[in-house]
């Protein structure tokens, strides 16, 4: 899963979220967390965030942090993020990412994350997490960078998708969930094709079977 592979899916959420189809969480609530990057962002980039923003994507959870600043803490979170895992958005920015580990995360996968941020690339993998009342989900994680028009670092995004399982290419198991007759979503190599058939899909999930590293 590469940046201009999330641009197109999230695309492809958009054109879907104007037909006579809805994306409803458990708890029903609106979106009212809207991302505004203080930093000037490459022209890629703002698209990726306007999509994030726009209508039909209330649901994704994902969070944005800044680099720059001492331990990487959290700046942004979406709705969806706080829906996913329980905690309020006042209780999350300022906070480095780190407290959704618990005793039971897997060292390795931390490790991978930790390399990923030190080396600014891109970095997908399937990690045991901790929502706010203590249960475990299993994260499919997405890191990317969001980078300035001189293509110096600015964020990192990442986006999070509860699965049921630690394979690769889960189903979402999160509350953006949603049945959608949009035809036969099948992928190969990160590639959509489109056939006639009803698709349980969701607003967060970002990956598709092969695109793990």
């Amino acid at each position: 899963m590469n940046l201009s592979q999330l641009r197109e899916w999230l695309s492809w959420i958009t054109d879907a979220a104007g037909d006579d189809y809805s994306f409803a969480s458990s708890e029903g609530n609106e979106n009212s967390l809207i991302f505004e990057p203080v930093k000037r962002l490459c022209e890629r980039d703002y698209v990726i965030i306007d999509m994030l923003n726009s209508a039909g994507h209330e649901y994704v959870s994902f969070c944005v942090t800044d680099p720059s600043l001492p331990d990487n803490p959290i700046i942004f979170v979406s709705q969806g993020f706080c829906n996913l895992t329980g905690y309020d958005y006042d209780e999350v920015v300022g906070r480095n990412c780190r407290f959704l580990q618990g005793a039971e995360t897997d060292r390795c996968d931390i490790e991978r994350i930790s390399q990923a941020l030190k080396d600014e690339i891109e970095c997908s993998v399937n990690l045991l997490n901790y929502k706010k009342d203590g249960t475990t989900f299993i994260n499919e994680f997405f890191l990317t960078q969001l980078r300035t028009p001189t293509r110096e670092l600015a964020y990192f995004i990442g986006i999070q998708v509860a699965v049921d399982s630690q394979d690769p290419g889960q189903m979402p198991s999160n509350p953006g969930a949603c049945s959608k007759i949009v035809g036969n979503f099948t992928t190969y190599g990160g590639y959509s094709q489109m056939h006639d058939r009803k698709l349980s899909c969701s607003a967060g999930w970002v990956y598709t079977l092969g695109n793990h590293v």
